[in-house]
């Protein structure tokens, strides 16, 4: 299961540290704001094997394996594997650019709903880049999209701006499985948490699998 703890002293006012030894990732997340403005981040979706995850769309390709929500202020930490699809998957990996595993992973997004019940519609990538860390390529991209109305703000489209970072692993089969992490918050939060989720994402990585691992493929008949 994926564990939650404090991480200490860190820069930008303050993160936790979470670990999952299921699918060998982790990442730290803010728990206030660059205002210093607290936030109560809630395992809304506790993490769990892909074969066993909840789908984002219709086809099952990308799944929510695990997610954090503010229910107060719609911040959301949210990670996802799912399948090379798209452009991507008859093209070798060294050819991937950035726009494109960005909007190869969005797609899946465009008609998803958050654990708040709210749809979102894709809207616009506004950057997208790739980093390599320790021999590990990164694509990070921010984007934004455009909700359904919400309890705070019921009378209105609302929109939201995010930061992510998708990279790959293979599966048993040699096939590559892309492993996202995405940051998002309304639109009228994004100047005070935007450092944040560069932290966030920054420090998403994928660590040395343990006997607990559980490959995407792996045993996809098995639910639980």
């Amino acid at each position: 299961m994926l564990t939650a703890h404090s991480h200490g002293t860190l820069p930008r006012g303050g993160f936790k540290a979470l670990y999952d030894p299921t699918l060998a990732y982790k990442f730290l997340y803010p728990v206030q704001g660059a205002s210093g403005e607290q936030l109560t981040m809630t395992l809304t979706r506790p993490p769990e094997k892909y074969s066993s995850a909840a789908p984002l769309s219709a086809d099952a390709r990308q799944r929510i394996v695990g997610e954090l929500f503010d229910l107060r202020k719609f911040v959301t930490a949210s990670v996802t594997v799912g399948p090379a699809s798209g452009v991507l998957k008859d093209l070798p990996q060294q050819e991937w650019r950035p726009r494109e595993v960005a909007l190869t992973v969005l797609v899946d997004r465009s008609t998803a709903r958050l654990s708040s019940g709210q749809r979102t519609a894709l809207n616009d990538v506004i950057e997208a880049r790739t980093e390599e860390r320790n021999g590990q390529t990164y694509f990070v991209y921010e984007h934004t999209s455009q909700g359904s109305p919400t309890v705070a703000n019921p009378r209105a489209e609302t929109y939201r701006h995010a930061l992510a970072v998708t990279t790959t692993r293979p599966g048993l089969d040699g096939k590559p499985y892309l492993f996202t992490l995405n940051m998002s918050c309304p639109q009228s939060l994004w100047a005070d948490m935007a450092d944040g989720f560069k932290t966030a994402v920054d420090s998403f990585t994928l660590v040395e699998p343990t006997n607990a691992y559980i490959a995407p493929d792996q045993n996809p008949w098995l639910f639980f």
